[in-house]
């Protein structure tokens, strides 16, 4: 009796660790906390659990089960880092399932893991491509010229060096986010000083979309607002303590290009254009087909630095213009861009459900990229402007505005997605 009950307690335990590598890989992949905890609980609950309890925060996961003979079995698990990869979150979410239905002996699951996790990575060209496309095309997205998207380009490419570089040598992320911030500073002002772009704070606009934690920063509100208050808490901390070293690398490059560049670096108003720019929509065709078309390309190169995959890509990319023209579109209703980014996040969550379900997919894989041109990257850069001159009041009013704006798009997510999941239940329980 003694063997047979170790022999019970070590199955609980494999089941336990198997379901925790899981949750552990969906969550450095980029999985909502809410998606976590539900993954873990219903692989232990088909294997037989009782009762399961996950609780989830950003560095941490703790998982304690009741067996079938009233044994309790906890474990945990401490998440050291993270690397935004939409497909192997995918590929996880896919094996989930065929634990639910199945359920396949845990040994079968740890090789599943290792295949998963031994994928070869992509090739190093295509993310200097991602790169270059992402900074190239929100250059123009924000208003800056040919020359300036060029400029942009260039000083993408060396940002992928410095980001490669301190991937092997600097651990710490604040510090990390410190030097590339500054690297990028420097390296667009020796672009202009060459000739090679014009405006330098449309340059450093570009690049900061590459830079800003945008996704994290809207998912932390989104976690808070459904009901997840700790781990909302830690993922605001977190992005707003890498925005601070993005804004001091940022500081630290402009307070030595101030004096070079004079009156350019005026603090820009790209990220606060009303909602209503239909309105005399022939004098902006030309800003307004831009947008569109920088909105795609810029939207691809996201997709393609978060490893989705396939035609996966350009679904994402389509779902990022989508959802930039609607955001356009509402402004023949309202002048405010909160209600514009509310409504457009909206639609973003429909687009990305209607295709998760198509695709038998977690909708995070075409939501992301089709929210990108809506992550305040123009507003952060005036906020980090306000904080270089020393205008304390614009710096908390520009601050306050890009935490509305994170808001906007996570309340749209918000609600869209509870919509549509009560719709669907209520739809299920009518068919049964």
């Amino acid at each position: 009796m003694k063997n047979e009950s170790n022999a019970k307690s070590f199955a609980v335990s494999q089941i336990l660790y198997e379901a925790l590598n899981i949750g552990e890989q969906m969550l450095i992949c980029g999985a909502e906390v809410r998606r976590v905890e539900d993954t873990i609980f219903r692989i232990c609950q088909a294997y037989g659990m009782k009762r399961v309890d996950v609780f989830t925060i950003t560095s941490s996961i703790i998982v304690t089960v009741q067996t079938p003979k009233d044994e309790i079995v906890t474990q945990t698990r401490r998440i050291a880092g993270y690397e935004m990869n939409l497909s192997r979150l995918s590929q996880l979410n896919a094996l989930s399932r065929e634990i639910c239905a199945r359920r396949i002996s845990p040994d079968m699951v740890e090789d599943k893991i290792r295949s998963i996790l031994t994928v070869p990575p992509e090739p190093v060209w295509q993310e200097y491509l991602c790169y270059c496309l992402v900074s190239g095309m929100f250059t123009l997205f924000f208003g800056g010229g040919p020359a300036d998207g060029l400029a942009s380009v260039l000083t993408g490419a060396l940002l992928c060096v410095v980001v490669r570089q301190n991937r092997q040598r600097i651990h710490n992320r604040l510090l990390a986010a410190l030097c590339s911030a500054v690297f990028t500073g420097l390296a667009a002002g020796v672009m202009v000083r060459l000739g090679l772009g014009q405006q330098i704070s449309k340059i450093l606009i570009g690049n900061i979309m590459l830079l800003i934690p945008g996704i994290p920063l809207t998912n932390s509100i989104r976690d808070m607002l459904s009901g997840d208050t700790m781990s909302g808490i830690l993922r605001l901390c977190e992005s707003l303590l890498l925005a601070v070293a993005i804004a001091g690398g940022m500081v630290l490059a402009l307070y030595w290009l101030i004096p070079a560049f004079g009156n350019d670096l005026v603090m820009q108003e790209t990220a606060k254009a009303p909602g209503g720019i239909l309105h005399g929509w022939y004098e902006k065709k030309w800003q307004i087909g831009i947008q569109i078309v920088s909105s795609f390309f810029g939207s691809l190169g996201y997709a393609m630095l978060f490893h989705i995959r396939g035609q996966r890509v350009w679904l994402g990319a389509l779902g990022g213009m989508a959802v930039w023209i609607f955001y356009l579109i509402t402004g023949l209703f309202t002048d405010s861009i909160y209600w514009g980014f509310t409504l457009a996040s909206m639609a973003a969550t429909c687009y990305g459900e209607w295709l998760a379900r198509r695709e038998k997919t977690p909708a995070t894989l075409f939501l992301v990229p089709a929210v990108i041109p809506l992550i305040p990257g123009g507003s952060l850069y005036d906020t980090m402007y306000c904080a270089v001159g020393g205008d304390y009041a614009g710096f908390l009013n520009t601050g306050l505005h890009t935490l509305k704006l994170a808001a906007a798009i996570s309340i749209g997510i918000l609600v869209a997605s509870s919509v549509i999941q009560k719709t669907l239940r209520g739809l299920s329980g009518v068919k049964k």
